[in-house]
């Protein structure tokens, strides 16, 4: 309808007159267009609003509970029906997850994390200037295309001042939510823009030491600087990115976090029991 829209009004003010008179109906095509534009505002609040009521008592990420709901053989066969299926409930979870982490009251019964990566939008100082960039990105969208369309302008602004919300859950989860463990999985958040979420019995092996980027280019390495945590796995792990449009297998995964010990101990401990209670059961 915008496209109808705004090729009416060229035909209405450029063609000759004879012909312009045919598009007099741009005049009163605007208020189907601001409808069906407001109807689409209201169902994604509604569905906002409902995805945070289901939420508010879940104590890890809403994509988690996502990935717990499609879990299954086939998601990870790459074409499958339930695999497509998993990559768009996880493209969606990330709306009413964006709202889960902006909002403190909302994950205040999240797991604690066990580590936090070395992270540029952990700091208070590089959210700050993304929000001051988004409100000159909003009112500079709005100037530019407010002479053209009012209602464009205005549709445009709302959308690039929305992003403020991802971007303060950016800046609390690579604050407070980058490692951490909820029941027998290990969630790696590289920011807010990547995700993996590895069973602890998939992992093979942890060490601790120092990896530099160098050594890792050929690798995953989440987290600035050296890396002194390294994750080797059984088999491929997923990671999810660009709000999970993009999916990579990695078979190893180097982390910089503040705490590598904790994370060892915890990720070691948790294997050894794991394999133990797999030999228990193995000899029942």
């Amino acid at each position: 309808m915008l496209v109808l829209s705004l090729s009416s009004l060229v035909a209405r003010y450029n063609y000759p007159e004879q012909l312009a008179y045919y598009f007099e109906f741009i005049t009163y095509l605007k208020y189907p267009v601001i409808a069906v534009l407001m109807v689409i505002e209201i169902l994604l609040l509604v569905t906002i609003v409902k995805a945070l009521w289901g939420a508010r008592k879940l104590s890890g990420d809403p994509r988690i509970h996502m990935l717990e709901q499609y879990e299954g053989d086939n998601i990870y066969e790459k074409g499958s029906k339930e695999a497509k299926k998993l990559e768009l409930a996880l493209m969606f979870a990330h709306e009413p997850a964006s709202w889960y982490y902006a909002i403190p009251r909302f994950s205040r019964n999240h797991v604690p994390a066990i580590a936090n990566l070395h992270l540029w939008s952990a700091q208070w100082w590089h959210v700050s200037l993304v929000c001051v960039a988004l409100v000159v990105a909003t009112y500079a969208s709005y100037l530019a295309i407010a002479l053209w369309s009012e209602t464009v302008a205005i549709v445009v602004a709302t959308l690039v001042f929305y992003l403020i919300v991802m971007f303060i859950a950016n800046y609390r989860v690579s604050k407070h939510y980058s490692v951490y463990l909820i029941k027998d999985t290990l969630m790696v958040n590289n920011s807010w823009w990547g995700m993996t979420v590895i069973p602890l019995s998939n992992i093979k092996q942890v060490e601790t030491g120092s990896w530099t980027a160098a050594s890792t280019k050929e690798q995953f390495h989440f987290g600035r600087g050296n890396a002194n945590v390294k994750l080797t796995f059984v088999s491929e792990q997923k990671y999810y990115s660009g709000l999970a449009t993009f999916i990579e297998p990695m078979d190893t995964l180097y982390l910089s976090v503040d705490d590598p010990s904790a994370l060892h101990g915890i990720c070691q401990l948790n294997t050894e029991q794991m394999g133990s209670e797999y030999i228990t059961k193995k000899v029942l």
